[in-house]
């Protein structure tokens, strides 16, 4: 039973994966989910303003103008806070989400039953099928929603509908309800595979594998994206790890990986995980928008002592700049200058006779 519930809980609540990965695509999963509430509530609008339009010359649907009105009234508003909503606030994405189902499911109920009550319903049975895959969420809540929506259904057609319409309109609810169930969970499991594996193809392009930093990919991308962001100040702090080629010769591979990782593990938790790059094999680069001159270098002083206190070595370098006076470039040059002349002081003062490159 244990495992049935878990297996239960894992497809309800993170779409057949774990809750790591389901909470590793939620923001993909909110973004796509407003473009879709655009995209379809601008649908609604225009399909009921050609059906409320049609209303006025056509005595078939003339029953439903005001329902289409209202519908489209209320869809409209649901467009216009999922367009305000560029914040990305996912709680007022969710409630503008799950409205929008409901208001459908609400508006096949009313005209399956309200306004034809002698005939069989096949707006609702559509909606059923359909609406539950316009969006991507956990599927606990969209499987809740439909069977509350199915309950609402045969409890107004119990009310209003004609008894020899009643039973088939129940079994086809019922029956089409479970089908859109089934569906709908398998489909969401699927997009989420879909958002999950294009998350770590993109975690895996821009990461470098041995440290987990971001990469020279990610740094140009950093760099090109500081020009448009309206950053007043930046820093740039350009670090070399000393002794690494030495240290794969003598105590080997391992050991210089295993100093990497420290060095890039320290400069993550001084400078931040989103501002570290790793872009070659002994270099790293630490990027600080609006950072105070003192703080950086407090945060460079911490980075060699914790290095020191490993028996590492690390030569750094920085340049801190105005955005809109400055060429990146220019500022990248000259930390990384900066870094070499304390690279060539660092063994000059070792006694060993090494050309450091500038």
């Amino acid at each position: 039973m244990t495992r049935f519930q878990d297996f239960l809980k894992k497809e309800l609540l993170y779409a057949g994966m774990s809750a790591e990965d389901y909470n590793l695509i939620r923001r993909d999963i909110h973004e796509e989910n407003r473009k879709s509430m655009l995209t379809f509530s601008t649908i609604t609008v225009a399909f009921l303003l050609i059906m409320f339009v049609l209303s006025f010359f056509s005595e078939d649907v003339e029953a439903n103008r005001w329902v289409y009105f209202s519908v489209m009234l209320v869809t409209a508003g649901m467009f216009a806070a999922a367009y305000l909503n560029r914040q990305g606030n996912h709680g007022v994405l969710l409630v503008d989400i799950y409205g929008f189902v409901i208001l459908l499911f609400s508006f096949g109920i009313v005209l399956g039953t309200v306004t034809r009550p002698d005939e069989q319903t096949v707006t609702f049975v559509a909606l059923l099928l359909t609406v539950p895959l316009l969006f991507t969420d956990r599927p606990l809540r969209m499987v809740s929603c439909i069977f509350l929506s199915i309950l609402a259904f045969i409890i107004t057609a119990i009310f209003v509908k004609e008894d020899y319409v009643l039973v088939a309109d129940i079994i086809d609810v019922s029956v089409f309800g479970t089908i859109s169930v089934v569906v709908c969970t398998y489909m969401m499991s699927l997009k989420c595979q879909r958002f999950l594996f294009a998350r770590k193809v993109a975690i895996l392009s821009e990461t470098d594998l041995l440290t987990g930093l971001r990469n020279r990919n990610s740094y140009q991308q950093k760099l090109e994206a500081y020009a448009s962001m309206g950053v007043q100040a930046l820093a740039c702090v350009y670090v070399d790890v000393n002794g690494l080629h030495e240290m794969n010769n003598t105590t080997g591979h391992e050991a210089g990986d295993a100093m990497l990782r420290f060095v890039g593990k320290t400069l993550q938790q001084e400078f931040g995980e989103k501002n570290a790059f790793r872009i070659g094999g002994d270099e790293f680069v630490a990027l600080v928008a609006e950072g105070k001159e003192e703080v950086i270098q407090e945060k460079m002083n911490r980075v060699q002592r914790l290095a020191e206190e490993k028996a590492y070595h690390v030569s750094m370098g920085y340049a801190v700049g105005n955005t809109a006076q400055m060429d990146i470039s220019l500022l990248i040059s000259t930390a990384e200058k900066r870094m070499y002349e304390a690279k060539r002081n660092f063994y000059q003062q070792r006694g060993v006779d090494r050309r450091v490159r500038t």
